[in-house]
């Protein structure tokens, strides 16, 4: 008998397909995902060109490999949209299902979501290009963000695809696109749903979730959905992969800088993972080398357990009316533009005088108050608040000024357009 207990307890182990869904997000796993998606044939996926097509078809075939179900448009697994002013640009989400194994629940959806996009090369105009590019390097390869978010979430989708696991509510994985250019490819799906929106019962997005393993992860919008369920499931999920969390009730600082904000802003209780800055932070030091897979493959199969969690509640979650829908001090108020800092030539040819600075718009969102304030693509802001930007740190302290605009008033934005300068009026609305 003593020969074979041990050979029973094994038996029983490969036997639990929640211990057999998990060992599927691994390492390994990650590794090969990010290593196509952060390498240079894929020139930092920048929405609108060959690179970031490459990455939507290669995550459209492994989903497929996976046997899970389209869910995108006209039967396959994509959502095209055009984006930019004139809508000269197109871009793709790509959706998958897992079918919930409850008759009565499976009409229902959680759903989650990473962005598949960075910032591109050297010489596409796609903005968010920060630091410049070297001799070495003009890619910017974003390996962080998001290509941690994204290799995570097909991690999480294969476990469920292959594995035996079968949830009550059904899941849809979404790989977002053209998030840098302002959320457009959840945005877009919210306004466009492939699934009825109003049958979504939650979103968990991960961004940028790859660097920092030594210090806590941030869980933002925990108290996002009523009563304490939701808290319960994330905390117990963090609890059982040992995933060293900070839990944030609504919102801290990347929340309404990421998809989960399209989410929320249609009334769904939404949750968002998020391992903090870093220095190589939209600059083309964001390599595959650096992420800490040990550390994502953890978030990976913590997000699995809160899916379940969440799919196999008897009652849905139910968004909480006390959720803040924009950002506060913590990076959340948007203008609605993407774009780059101005350096060396580009910078000297303006003649602003030393120590001024300038930002390039590349995108401007539809609805945005950059887009009712008169910005338009290829501006040079050089202006804000009726300061002059610094040539160092020239985003950072754009941002910062965005944080400090008061609701209800107007902020002055000082621009060059063409060989023109302007002063245009922005104004965040009072809620």
């Amino acid at each position: 008998m003593s020969r074979l207990l041990p050979l029973l307890v094994l038996w029983l182990l490969q036997s639990d397909p929640l211990a057999d869904a998990l060992k599927r997000i691994d390492e390994e796993t990650l590794k090969a995902h990010e290593k196509f998606l952060a390498s240079d044939e894929l020139e930092g996926r920048a929405a609108g060109y060959p690179g970031n097509e490459k990455a939507v078809e290669y995550i459209a075939k492994e989903v497929k490999s996976y046997g899970l179900k389209p869910a995108g448009e006209d039967g396959g697994y994509t959502q095209e949209f055009e984006f930019g002013r004139g809508a000269g640009r197109k871009a793709k989400n790509v959706i998958a299902m897992l079918e919930g194994s409850d008759s009565k629940l499976k009409s229902e959806y959680v759903v989650i979501g990473a962005h598949l996009d960075h910032v591109g090369k050297k010489g596409q105009r796609v903005g968010g290009q920060v630091g410049g590019s070297n001799d070495d390097d003009g890619i910017w390869n974003g390996a962080d963000d998001n290509g941690s978010g994204t290799s995570a979430v097909l991690a999480v989708a294969r476990a469920y695809g292959q594995g035996a696991v079968k949830p009550r509510r059904s899941i849809l994985f979404c790989w977002w696109n053209a998030e840098e250019a302002g959320l457009l490819g959840s945005r877009h799906w919210c306004a466009n749903p492939t699934r009825p929106l109003d049958k979504v019962v939650y979103n968990l997005n991960l961004d940028m979730v790859g660097r920092n393993p030594d210090r806590p992860v941030d869980i933002e919008g925990v108290k996002n959905a009523e009563g304490d369920a939701l808290e319960k499931i994330i905390m117990a999920a963090c609890e059982s992969e040992k995933l060293k969390a900070t839990y944030y009730d609504h919102h801290n600082e990347a929340m309404f800088r990421s998809d989960g904000a399209s989410f929320l802003q249609k009334g769904i209780a939404a949750s968002m993972f998020f391992s903090y800055w870093h220095d190589d932070y939209h600059r083309v030091g964001d390599h595959a080398e650096k992420i800490a897979y040990d550390n994502l493959a953890k978030i990976g199969r913590t997000a699995f357990r809160i899916l379940l969690g969440v799919a196999n509640l008897d009652e849905p979650l139910k968004f909480n009316e006390d959720t803040p829908l924009r950002g506060g001090g913590g990076g959340g108020r948007q203008l609605g533009i993407n774009g780059e800092e101005l350096q060396d030539d580009d910078l000297a040819e303006l003649k602003l005088g030393e120590g001024n600075g300038a930002y390039r718009v590349g995108t401007v969102a539809e609805n945005s108050v950059a887009e009712k304030a008169g910005l338009e693509s290829d501006d040079i802001i050089i202006g804000f608040g009726g300061k002059p930007l610094p040539a160092k740190g020239t985003l950072n302290e754009l941002r910062r000024r965005i944080q400090g605009a008061k609701l209800g008033e107007e902020v002055e934005i000082e621009i060059i357009r063409g060989k023109e300068r302007k002063k245009l009026k922005a104004v965040w609305p009072k809620k």
